[in-house]
């Protein structure tokens, strides 16, 4: 996160959090991307992380909180919204497989977690598109290892729904 929000491509107007009194229960981060087809490009949103504490989830924070920034991207600009995430959780929100709808992601063509919410499909006009994780996106390996020696130790934890489980 600390190395995310230093990214020029972060839109702080979609940097959101979820508060239930007075606490903070949740946040959302989008950031510009694009997809690519033949040398064109048109403008798309990404975001994550998309986390609510698990001592809040299951209350609607978490939907209320995507919805609104949904509603927000929606009059960004960007053709589309394009994720890695559970096909089951993000169906309801209008999220379909990328791959159904011609966008691959670079980093697993064939993934069935890679998810766009489209909001101008037309723009699409049959082609085959790409999406790749903007610059600075990604996180290496070896400087978060570098990073996490300057905190205190604290146990790496794995909860039920995040990728790879």
């Amino acid at each position: 996160m600390h190395q995310l929000r230093e990214q020029k491509h972060v839109i702080k107007d979609l940097n959101l959090v979820a508060e239930a009194d007075g606490q903070l229960v949740g946040h959302i981060l989008y950031v510009a991307s694009e997809i690519t087809a033949d040398g064109t490009r048109l403008p798309s949103l990404t975001f994550g992380p998309f986390s609510i504490s698990p001592e809040h989830q299951g209350r609607g924070y978490g939907q209320e909180l995507l919805e609104h920034s949904l509603a927000l991207a929606e009059n960004s600009g960007a053709v589309l919204v394009a994720i890695t995430g559970f096909p089951d959780y993000y169906s309801r929100f209008g999220f379909v497989k990328g791959k159904e709808v011609g966008i691959r992601y670079q980093a697993d063509p064939e993934a069935d977690y890679f998810l766009v919410k489209l909001f101008r499909p037309e723009a699409l006009g049959g082609r085959d598109w790409w999406f790749t994780d903007p610059p600075g996106y990604t996180v290496d390996e070896l400087v978060l290892e570098e990073f996490d020696k300057t905190l205190p130790y604290k146990e790496k934890l794995v909860f039920p729904g995040q990728l790879g489980q």
